[in-house]
Formats: structure tokens, sequence, C-alpha cells
């Protein structure tokens, strides 16, 4: 009987250290070598600060902080190859006041990507823009819409997906 026990308590000890170094071994992976990497490559990419892979509710994501960024869809580009299969966060500088703004804006670019026509849309968002004193920078590709807000050294970036990809998280404040 004291065999049986010992033989136990040895097997069971060897799967907690293998379970132990498999763990440690995926943590040491994750934070050295991937956010190592990543953290490299985001700093070659003109106006992004840091990227690094965060779970969120099991699922990884890149999370991408920026800094002034000039040419959205240029670097969306070059984030999604950074990326993999993961979804993208950009993390800005944003205000309440660019956020509200943003909220009014929602209706004409939706409106916009149901009608097709992105030259009222465009019209409509310079307009908004304008009002509010807020610099605009609006392009799109045949996937997306980059809207990029300025004021000061205020800036909100958006990436609206023209069909539900799911490759770009709403954006949020640093």
């Amino acid at each position: 009987m004291s065999m049986m026990k010992q033989r136990i308590a040895r097997i069971s000890l060897v799967g907690i250290l293998i379970f132990g170094l498999l763990l440690g071994g995926q943590f040491i992976y994750k934070n050295n070598w991937v956010n190592g990497h990543l953290a490299k490559d985001s700093q070659q990419i003109s106006g992004v600060l840091s990227a690094q892979v965060v779970s969120e509710n099991g699922q990884q994501i890149l999370e991408v902080t920026t800094d002034h960024l000039q040419n959205l869809a240029e670097v969306e580009q070059q984030l999604e190859k950074l990326a993999g299969q993961r979804p993208i966060r950009l993390k800005d500088q944003r205000t309440p006041e660019l956020e509200k703004l943003l909220a009014k804006m929602e209706f004409p670019l939706q409106e916009g990507i149901a009608r097709g026509d992105f030259v009222q849309m465009e019209q409509t968002l310079q307009q908004q823009a304008a009002q509010t004193g807020v610099t605009i920078d609006l392009s799109m590709n045949n996937e997306k819409i980059f809207l990029n807000l300025t004021q000061g050294q205020a800036q909100l970036l958006e990436v609206v997906e023209r069909s539900t990809q799911g490759k770009f998280l709403a954006s949020v404040s640093q």
C-alpha cells in the first residue's frame, strides 16, 4: 500500500512540475519574444509609440498606442501585417469634445456606407469638423474608412469597416 501511495505522490509531483514549466514557458514566450518583437517592429512605424498583445475576454488583441499619427490609411496596412490574425485597437489622445464630434459624425458615416454616397458623406463630415474648429483627415479604401480628427495636441483616430470584418476594434483614449 505504501508503495502505491509513493508512486501516486511522485506522479502527481512530476505532473505539477511539468504543468508549471509549460505555463512558465508560455509566459516567457509571450512577454519576451512576442511583445519584444512587436515593440521593435512597431517603433519602425511613424506615429506609433508602442504595440503589445493583450488578452481581453479570452481573445488576444494588438493594442497600439499612437502619438500624432499622420497617415492612418498607410499605417493601417503596416499594423495589419504586424497583427496577423489578431484584432487591432488604437489608443489615441482624444478629448471629450472630439468624442462628441465623432458621435455626431456616426450618422453621416453609416449613411454614406449604406447608400454608397461617399462624396456627400465627406462634405457633411468636413462641414461638421469645420464648425467645431477640428481638422479632419478622411480617407478610404474598398474595405475601410479612416478618420483622423485633430484639435491642438488632441487626436482621435477611428477605422470604420465598411463590412463587418472585426479587424479593428473601437479606438480608446490612452
